[in-house]
């Protein structure tokens, strides 16, 4: 009978689901249960699996077969699946290494290991592997969603020597000039660059939200388009002169409409005055110009109930000098 060593509790680190961590003497032991046991040590290092190659052709298969449909059927607003697959890529491209599917790492294959802070307390332990041929592969940990979880990790990786945590320090803008644009949002003014305060932190490392939903918008922009024309060319061609036809048409251009006002939106978390091509303030909006693509510009808006006298002042110093 395989005999059952119950971890000691200063070995043990908690994970997402039920799962534990278990610190034995020569690596780490991921299973469901707080014993370490002989099936617990077997080190398959070598298995791993390309995350990254099976998500791409999934996305490329979708979208052949969106495709494909659109064509088929003519009806081109099934083309708007494709968000799916855009919005699937914003998290594809940030997988650089292949998924390692042992249970058990030695510590002399943990090349080191990455702190990452997520969304809604859900943080993780991104584990660099390195087998015999040196081939590299990253297996995650979900830690438990408490700090108590993140400080508990942070002690036991430190301890065998692989920890690699860099916390940035937080900018200070504490005494610098700030503008109210939004509910809780704010801009630091700082020589030629405003930095964008959310809630009271800057967030230096945050992309901007539109960034790929702007590649979707242009789809779903030419997708309703389509369809619209589309429809014309049926009513041409069969004669189908009803108002239901042009009724048709007109929803489709005004579908169109919807992902059109995200074309140019961004958001950026800084605001360099080198990118702002101009402004404009019309009715209760203020419309901020800046770089974009060649001579597609991108717009920043803000809604003007959110501020002062002062602080459009302060605004407008900026961005006119």
């Amino acid at each position: 009978m395989a005999k059952l060593v119950k971890t000691n509790p200063a070995d043990l680190l908690n994970l997402q689901s039920g799962d534990y961590a278990h610190f034995v003497q020569d690596g780490i032991a991921i299973n469901d249960v707080i014993t370490f046991e002989p099936r617990h040590h077997v080190n398959n290092i070598h298995k791993t699996r390309n995350i990254r190659g099976i998500r791409i052709f999934l996305n490329v298969l979708l979208s052949v077969i969106v495709f494909s449909l659109a064509l088929i059927t003519g009806f081109y607003p099934i083309s708007l699946l494709l968000f799916m697959a855009i919005f699937d890529l914003r998290s594809i491209k940030r997988i650089n290494l292949p998924l390692n599917l042992s249970d058990f790492i030695p510590y002399e294959n943990i090349e080191e290991v990455k702190m990452i802070k997520g969304k809604l307390g859900f943080n993780y332990a991104h584990i660099i592997v390195t087998d015999k041929k040196r081939n590299r592969s990253i297996r995650k940990l979900k830690l438990y969603d408490s700090q108590s979880g993140w400080d508990r990790a942070v002690v036991l990786f430190t301890r065998i020597g692989k920890l690699n945590l860099k916390e940035k320090v937080a900018k200070d803008f504490s005494g610098l000039k700030k503008i109210t644009v939004g509910n809780g949002i704010e801009y630091a003014v700082e020589g030629d660059n405003l930095f964008l305060i959310e809630n009271g932190t800057h967030k230096d490392e945050r992309e901007d939200p539109f960034k790929y939903f702007r590649f979707v918008a242009i789809i779903g922009v030419l997708a309703s388009l389509g369809a619209a024309g589309s429809k014309v060319r049926m009513i041409i061609e069969n004669h189908e002169y009803q108002f239901v036809d042009y009724l048709v048409v007109v929803f489709f251009l005004f579908l169109a409409n919807i992902p059109f006002q995200f074309v140019r939106k961004t958001r950026p978390t800084v605001i360099l005055k080198s990118d702002v091509i101009g402004f404009k303030i019309k009715r209760n909006k203020l419309k901020i110009t800046l770089k974009g693509w060649s001579v597609f510009s991108l717009v920043v808006k803000h809604d003007l109930k959110f501020f002062t006298p002062e602080d459009i002042k302060l605004l407008k110093e900026f961005l006119e000098r």
